[in-house]
């Protein structure tokens, strides 16, 4: 996630004044901040503070202010309604966790399981802090069926959850393709490698996604 600081927005509603001046001094240390972050877009769209300054919604007032695109500023939303709470000067999640707590891209993949199953699997040690993004993926589509997560932004009258485009490290996909749609230099592999007369269909091809 990447925030552009732009400045030249002009705010003048008092409270969202001052979120988006402490918003973009958290992004000065994003990684650090994170989860301040969302919590404070996740109160901006709940108390709806962008309509006086006459952005059309949150997703409005982030892409303008800060350069975040829908995507994100969803997920952010989420995690800050959902996940995060404040304790002191500092957020963290709600998750059992080790000395260090989850980043941002590990609790959105735990978003679909929603928040009291992810207490659930965190405390039980299911899923903890070691794991990569692609492991705990893999829990979550096993215990969620691949259904959505529940419950949706203010921000979002329509319901259509916008897609997660964060790539994972080493995160590859299945593909299915008719033996006869292979390129020759392609079928001269597998019939120099394997015994192909039968071959009708070539299932389970990963690929690598750069």
């Amino acid at each position: 996630m990447d925030l552009v600081i732009n400045q030249n927005v002009t705010i003048n509603n008092k409270e969202l004044k001052t979120i988006t001046s402490e918003i973009r001094k958290a992004g000065a240390n994003v990684i650090g901040n994170t989860y301040k972050i969302a919590a404070l877009i996740a109160h901006v769209d709940k108390t709806e503070l962008y309509l006086e300054d006459g952005f059309v919604d949150t997703f409005d007032y982030v892409k303008q202010c800060f350069g975040l695109e829908k995507a994100s500023a969803y997920n952010l939303i989420k995690v800050g309604n959902e996940f995060i709470e404040k304790a002191g000067n500092n957020y963290t999640t709600l998750l059992t966790h080790g000395a260090k707590d989850y980043s941002i891209s590990q609790v959105v993949k735990m978003l679909p399981l929603g928040i009291d199953k992810a207490k659930e699997l965190t405390a039980d040690g299911v899923i903890d802090e070691t794991m990569s993004c692609r492991q705990i993926e893999k829990i979550v589509k096993d215990n969620t069926d691949g259904t959505k997560a529940r419950g949706k932004a203010k921000a979002d009258p329509e319901h259509d959850e916008p897609e997660d485009t964060t790539p994972d490290e080493d995160e590859g996909e299945t593909a299915i393709c008719e033996w006869g749609d292979l390129p020759a230099e392609v079928q001269n592999f597998f019939i120099s490698y394997f015994n192909v007369e039968d071959f009708s269909t070539i299932h389970e091809i990963d690929i690598k996604c750069d």
